[in-house]
Formats: C-alpha cells, structure tokens, sequence
C-alpha cells in the first residue's frame, strides 16, 4: 500500500459537511440516481489538479477536503473552489506542509501538488516525457495517466480505449507515460524535433550560411591563386631540402666557431695568467738586481776603504791628536771579497734568468696577440657571414613554407568548397525521412502478452460467452474481442470491457510495473 484515501469532506460556511470515510481495498458506494456518487470521483480528480470544478459554489460549499493515508503519516489536503491552490497539513516526514499549485510545472517543481503525488508511488524527482512525434517534451504529471485509474460514467461506456484520455493530440504523451510507469524509461535524452515549419526555416538558414561560406572560400582561394602565380616555378620540396641542408652545415660551422672561440678564450686565461706570472717575476728580478747592486757598491766600498787604510797603518785621535796605532784585519777583507765574488756570480745568473723570462714573456705576448685576432677572425666569421648567410637561408625556408601551406590551404579549400555543396545537397534532400518517435513501438511485448493472457483469464473467469480469443490491439491501443473491436459493441458491452482492461491493467501494476499508483476508480 503506498498511499489510500481515508476521508473525503465537503464544507461551506453555514453547511453541514458531506463526509465520505473510506478503507484500505475495495469501497464500493452505492444508491440510487442523483445522489452525489459522481460527485466523490469528481472531489478525488478535483485534488490530483483538475480545473474542473466538482461542485457548484452557488450551492454553499466552498472546500473540498481529502484526508490521505502514506506509509509514514497522513496527508490533510485543502482546496477552496475555484482556486488553484491547495493547503497541505503533513505527519509523514518525507512530506513538507505547505501551500501547493494545482499546475503541474517544471518551474518549482516541489511546490506542486503533482510532485505530492507522484511521490507516493517513489517517483521523487522531476522526469520529462514525450508528447508528440517530433520528441517534444513535457513535464510528467499525475493528470497524465490517471484517466486510466479513474473511470468516470462517460469514460467507462465510451467506445475509446482506457488507456488513452479522448485527446488525440495527448496520446503520446499519455502512452509515454504508461511505459514510464512501467518501465522507468523517460526518453528525455532524446533530442527534440521540429515542426515543417522550422524545419524548411532552419534549412532556408542553413543554405544561406552554407553560401556565405562558400563565397568567402572562393575569395579566399582566389587571393592564393594570385600569391601562387607570382611564386617562382619550382620544385619547392627538392628547394626545401637544399635548404635546410645548408641551414645545417651553417649551423654546424657556427658551432664549431663557438667551439673554437672558447678554446681560444680558455688559452688566453692561461696564456693570460702565464704572462702575469713573468711580469710579477720580472719585477722581483729587477728587485733582487737593484739589491745585488746595491750590495756589490757596499762591499767595494768596504774593500777599497780597507785597501787605502792599510797603506796609512797610523792614525791621530781626533779629541787628543796623539797617533794611534791601527791593526789590519786581513781575515775581514778576505770575507768581503769573497763575498764581492758570490754577489757578482748571483748578479749574474739573475742576469741570464731575467733575460730568459723577458723572452717567454715576448713569447707569450705574441701567442696571446695571435691568439686575439684568431678569436676576432672566428667572431667576424660568425657575425659578418655565416649568420647574416643563416638568416637569409632561415627567410628563403620561411618562404617557401608558405608556399607549401598557400598550396595546402588551396587543396584544403576544394574539398571544403566540395563539402559545402555536399551539405547543400543534403539539406535540400533532408525531408520526409526524419526520424518520428513511434511511442508505441515502445511498448514491451511482454506486456502486451500478458495483457492479452491476463484480459483472456479474467473473462473465463468471469465465465463471458463464447470466448474465442482476445487480442490487445497496439493500433487502437484497446481489445478486439472473438475478432470484434469493443466499439462495435453497446454501452453495456464497452462499460463491461472498459472495467476488465482497468482491473486487468491495475493487478499488472501493481505486480510487475517499476511505479504503480495501486489505484482503481469505476463508476
């Protein structure tokens, strides 16, 4: 049981209320003509949202009231007559009170009464249908199907099939709603198609864009034509490959200069360094000479005082001017000379080194010299030929790479000029052959045999003469019976079929559909 009608009351200020109570299963309400029985099933449609209201307010009755048994609690519904507004008090916690529209919309979707009652057979979200052959859309609503649940005394005597609401224009729509019911299958992915009309007015687009397109191609390709007429004639792949055959020995050589050029600058840092060394060495040596001069003016000095002094041995006292008698140290003269000796052999030797330097400077300095105008000769090389020379090549390979592309782009343009046309062609042709949405060719087999099994059963048992065999016509979408279609019967007959299809169809609900409203009205 996913939900049943405990009360239905019908109020108006200074009126007594009308009150029907009602069970869980079968009610049956009876009396004679004239008595209000076609005014409950009218209360009920009047709060699943129908416009039509159940009863005059000239009478005085103004609310009609419906008490709701769910799962979890009870539903209180409200709606004052001639308005399209319905106050619900809600136990059940999945349910909010609130005031709700009676229009099923997309647009707030959970603030509509239809929402309510597709919630309690679990369908708890918003779901789109199909409503014609073109896969337009609509939203789904409880008013969609519950003709079929509810068989009002013209709906349950009429020749025209349960399953369908009388409008012609409303069948798909209401069929792609049963299968929903019974399947859970929306087609709401399926893209919308449109009417003759915006159909022959999108194609009168789509064949101007498709020329404007073709025009700008044809300027396009004619602006190439004229570059490529002035293009040299030649074999521009072979001329492409010289080229970059050049670009790679220039780069190469460059490299190689770079590579050189480095060389050079590391040998001028060592021959640099090298060169540094001897000056600092050459001053030293010119140091320690000055020194050794020096030395050997002192020593000489020395000696010749000793040498003078020995040949006047005596002396006067410069204070007393008495004579005093002066010894010689020959040992004193004999170290100075030898020292004199050593000094002057040093001298010498420092003579020999420092000319022996003076020449690896000379020596360095020249290397150093070639090895400056062998780093400006590589510089110049590079700078002065092979780049310009490696630009030029570079300019002349981006030439004739748009060459190449003009030329692509040329053979890019045909086939899409040729296409274009193709589409032209097609959407001339595009026509009759579109894809219609055939609602019934949804309908499982299975469900139409057992169907046919469980309409056949439920007429043996109810012991129906002659039966010779019933057949579920997916066309009228209604059962021809021993090989006669229902209408060719009375309005007992259609009534009696009618009611069968509705009980037969309501058990298959219940049993093996994915959402069954678990709901039967016959009247």
């Amino acid at each position: 049981m996913n939900f049943y009608i405990e009360k239905i009351i019908v109020s108006g200020a200074g009126k007594t209320d009308s009150i029907v109570e009602l069970s869980n299963g079968i009610n049956i309400i009876y009396g004679p003509s004239n008595t209000g029985k076609t005014y409950i099933v009218k209360c009920i449609d009047y709060m699943f949202g129908s416009d039509k209201e159940p009863i005059d307010i000239s009478t005085g009755y103004q609310f009609v009231k419906i008490i709701v048994k769910t799962k979890n609690g009870k539903l209180t519904m409200s709606r004052k007559i001639g308005e399209n507004k319905i106050e619900l008090s809600s136990t059940d916690k999945n349910i909010s009170s609130g005031k709700y529209n009676t229009k099923a919309s997309r647009n707030n979707y959970h603030k509509t009464i239809n929402s309510i009652w597709l919630s309690l057979i679990g369908i708890n979200e918003m779901h789109l249908i199909i409503s014609n052959e073109n896969f337009k859309k609509q939203i789904l609503s409880w008013r969609t199907f519950s003709h079929m649940f509810i068989l009002t005394e013209t709906k349950i005597i009429s020749e025209y099939s349960t399953f369908l609401s009388g409008h012609d224009t409303s069948n798909t729509a209401t069929i792609s709603s049963l299968i929903f019911l019974l399947s859970g299958k929306d087609y709401a992915e399926s893209e919308t198609k449109d009417s003759k009309e915006i159909k022959d007015a999108k194609k009168k687009a789509v064949k101007e864009y498709i020329n404007k397109e073709l025009f700008r191609l044809s300027e396009r390709n004619q602006e190439l034509l004229a570059q490529e007429k002035e293009a040299i004639n030649t074999d521009i792949e072979l001329e492409v490959e010289e080229i970059m055959s050049k670009i790679a020995e220039h780069e190469r050589q460059i490299n190689e200069s770079i590579d050189e050029n480095q060389k050079i600058l590391a040998q001028l840092h060592i021959n640099n360094e090298a060169l540094s060394e001897c000056n600092m060495l050459l001053n030293r040596y010119d140091e320690l000479t000055t020194q050794y001069v020096a030395d050997l003016k002192r020593l000489s000095f020395i000696i010749d005082g000793e040498v003078n002094f020995s040949e006047h041995p005596l002396a006067q006292c410069p204070f007393c001017d008495s004579k005093i008698d002066v010894k010689n140290s020959h040992n004193y003269i004999d170290a100075a000379k030898s020292e004199y000796k050593k000094i002057k052999l040093q001298a010498k030797d420092l003579e020999k080194a420092s000319q022996s330097l003076c020449e690896e400077k000379s020596a360095l300095e020249q290397d150093i010299k070639i090895l400056i105008q062998k780093k400006k000769s590589t510089e110049e090389l590079v700078e002065t030929k092979l780049k310009p020379q490696l630009q030029i090549l570079k300019e002349r390979l981006v030439e004739y790479k748009e060459m190449i592309e003009r030329r692509k782009e040329i053979a890019i343009l045909k086939k899409f000029s040729d296409q274009k046309t193709a589409d032209i062609i097609d959407n001339e042709s595009d026509d009759e052959g579109e894809l219609k949405f055939k609602v019934k060719e949804h309908l499982e087999y299975s469900f139409i045999n057992d169907l046919n099994s469980s309409i056949s059963s439920f007429l043996e048992d109810c012991k129906y003469d002659n039966l010779l065999s019933v057949i579920f016509d997916k066309s009228s979408m209604d059962i021809v019976v021993n090989g006669r279609k229902k209408g060719s019967n009375g309005k007992g007959y259609n009534a009696y079929f009618n009611s069968v299809v509705a009980i037969v169809l309501s058990r298959y609900m219940k049993e093996k559909a994915e959402y069954s409203p678990n709901f039967l009205v016959l009247v």
